[in-house]
């Protein structure tokens, strides 16, 4: 199994090596679960999709966000959290008064409600001609070309680490990133200057929720990770590891059928 290793509080590297973080702790109880012997390893997040189909890894591990971009190329297990992207900037910058902050913004809500609407019309205009920063390969390229193609200039990183130190020296105006990486970050001692802004943002290009990439012949393994992933839905394993990592629950809804798309709006 794939991870990162470098994406807090999802999966993070120790100075041993060793791999902690929401992902390992529950690969740990989901494994054991479906009976499989797993190795969690670190790789690469812009080449963890090709270590997948030249068979180096069988499992990717890494926040992924089950999208339909992605789904074209992967297999997906059932969600295994449901988490919103949000925007951080300087609290002294251009952009720290950003309108709708908390508003969530549903992409897949068709008609689009009034206000939803109009916040994204607004936040067009906010980012207009700023540079945003953002990870290289992310869940977030497909919403920033539909909405914010020829409105702001995209700045890719290959890691989070190169992206935050750009974004707390002003050389970026503001990022775009999950919830669960940024509100930490804002927490952190070195970070005093950023604030969260804005919206809010779940569902359309974005995802129902992060799931494990599978290669698409894998059935087999597919269905033994979606067993385990219910029984620690349905016992508390996933509320009690997301309120341990995140301080939040970040528990899908599946349905009364364990197979619906979950429900998109994350538990406070």
């Amino acid at each position: 199994m794939g991870t990162e290793g470098a994406f807090p509080p999802w999966n993070m590297t120790r100075p041993d090596g060793s791999l902690i973080g929401f992902e390992p702790d529950l690969l740990q109880v989901l494994c054991q679960r479906a009976n499989l012997q797993c190795r969690l390893v670190a790789q690469d997040w812009d080449g963890m999709i090709g270590a997948l189909q030249a068979h180096k890894i069988d499992v990717i591990a890494d926040a992924l966000q089950i999208t339909p971009a992605r789904k074209a190329v992967l297999a997906f297990s059932l969600p295994y959290a449901i988490t919103t992207g949000v925007f951080v900037t300087q609290k002294d910058g251009p952009l720290a008064r950003m309108a709708n902050r908390g508003l969530v913004l549903d992409l897949d809500a068709s008609p689009a409600p009034e206000r939803q609407a109009g916040a994204l019309a607004a936040l067009r205009e906010e980012l207009r001609g700023k540079t945003l920063g953002v990870a290289i390969s992310s869940t977030y390229d497909a919403f920033l070309d539909k909405y914010l193609a020829g409105v702001i200039t995209i700045k890719s990183y290959r890691t989070m680490g190169e992206r935050d130190l750009d974004l707390l020296n002003g050389r970026i105006d503001v990022t775009l990133d999950d919830t669960t990486y940024l509100r930490p970050l804002l927490a952190a001692p070195d970070a005093q200057d950023l604030v969260l802004v804005g919206p809010e943002l779940i569902g359309g290009e974005l995802g129902a929720g992060e799931g494990f990439g599978l290669r698409q012949d894998d059935t087999a393994l597919a269905e033994r990770l979606n067993a385990a992933i219910r029984a620690a839905i349905a016992d508390g394993t996933v509320k009690r590891l997301s309120l341990k990592w995140f301080k939040a629950d970040a528990t899908p809804d599946l349905g009364p059928d364990s197979a619906s798309t979950p429900s998109r709006t994350p538990k406070p």
